[in-house]
């Protein structure tokens, strides 16, 4: 079989050499489609680019890094396992193009600036991924200034726009505390990420405008804040618990939380389900097999991820920020039927 050539991918494909030429270098004259079209078929002939030739010609590195969140205080939790499904998704977004991932383990938002000014001045990656955004989030801050191209999982309170993707947690919060409310309950609490981060606060927000709606008091008490461990599940359940006028439903940020309460509650003999009401607003479709399996709110991560790694090369190709930004609406998983409150039955 003949070597495959540039003009031989044109053939194939009906474009000049000259665009193939300028697509097979990853150029942005020649639209991102066509790009990955005829890279497409070139990789189906067999062509193989010298990519360090590329990277001295271009000035670029064709890879893309992605923040991954890493804390050593709780090894034995299971933070990683969401992240590899948004790396799936960020990979899957990717074949096709001339851009590889490149894995950046931070622990905390010091370590995070660190490695995100490292990319930068040596140019580690043309672009940057990374989630948990912060009120006023200097990372963001820092890469809007240096006009590097990035995404966030996640919405900021940044006064310039800027790609991201993100699971809408105030509408979701606020659908899990109204649909409680209607079923009778009065006493409901929010398990709750750290207040810094941006989806906190958005989740609170939910709460707390449903009970608004329904003309219910507001107790700060029923808030338990902390790490999206299932640890601070298991704390939250307990300390809700010792409450005179304890909740009747729980509200769990993810699956972990949710988890933890599970496990408290059947370490103290509460019933799921009977004496008090679970809800998870971020659902990885773990907690179908939970005891006993909770209603969640569920977004499907590996599709929302795959939308992180279009976004950023779209962002890489010029494309204006404001128009790359999705909120993505949960969808109720009914697996409980989340029994009225004892005083309502």
């Amino acid at each position: 079989m003949a070597r495959a050539t540039i003009k031989s991918i044109a053939k194939r494909t009906g474009y000049s050499v000259g665009t193939v030429s300028n697509a097979l270098r990853g150029t942005d004259s020649v639209k991102r489609e066509t790009r990955e079209q005829i890279q497409r078929v070139a990789k189906e002939l067999g062509y193989r680019v010298n990519l360090d030739g590329l990277k001295l010609r271009t000035k670029k590195s064709y890879r893309i890094a992605v923040l991954v969140g890493v804390s050593a205080d709780v090894p034995e939790e299971w933070e990683g396992v969401e992240f590899t499904r948004i790396l799936a998704g960020i990979s899957n977004a990717l074949r096709g193009s001339m851009y590889e991932l490149s894995v950046f383990s931070v622990a905390d938002i010091d370590g995070s600036m660190k490695t995100l000014q490292s990319i930068v001045r040596e140019g580690l990656a043309d672009g940057v991924i990374f989630s948990g955004t912060r009120r006023n989030d200097p990372r963001i801050a820092y890469l809007q200034e240096q006009d590097f191209p990035f995404v966030t999982y996640g919405m900021s309170d940044s006064s310039q726009p800027h790609p991201y993707v993100d699971f809408d947690s105030q509408a979701a919060a606020f659908d899990a505390t109204e649909r409680l409310l209607k079923l009778g309950h009065h006493r409901i609490a929010l398990i709750n990420p750290p207040q810094e981060l941006i989806y906190a606060a958005q989740r609170e927000q939910g709460y707390s405008d449903a009970l608004s709606a329904a003309g219910e008091p507001q107790d700060p008490a029923l808030v338990f804040s902390g790490p999206t461990t299932a640890k601070t599940g298991q704390q939250g359940f307990i300390s809700l618990m010792k409450m005179p006028d304890r909740p009747t439903a729980i509200i769990c940020a993810n699956e972990a939380m949710t988890l933890g309460v599970l496990s408290a509650a059947s370490d103290t003999g509460i019933r799921v389900g009977r004496d008090i009401v679970v809800i998870s607003t971020d659902d990885l479709q773990l907690s179908r097999y939970f005891v006993p399996p909770p209603s969640t709110y569920y977004v499907p991560i590996v599709e929302t991820s795959h939308l992180l790694g279009e976004f950023m090369l779209k962002s890489l190709d010029g494309v204006d920020p404001s128009a790359i930004q999705k909120k993505i609406r949960a969808t109720l998983i009914e697996r409980q039927p989340d029994t009225p409150a004892p005083e309502a039955a």
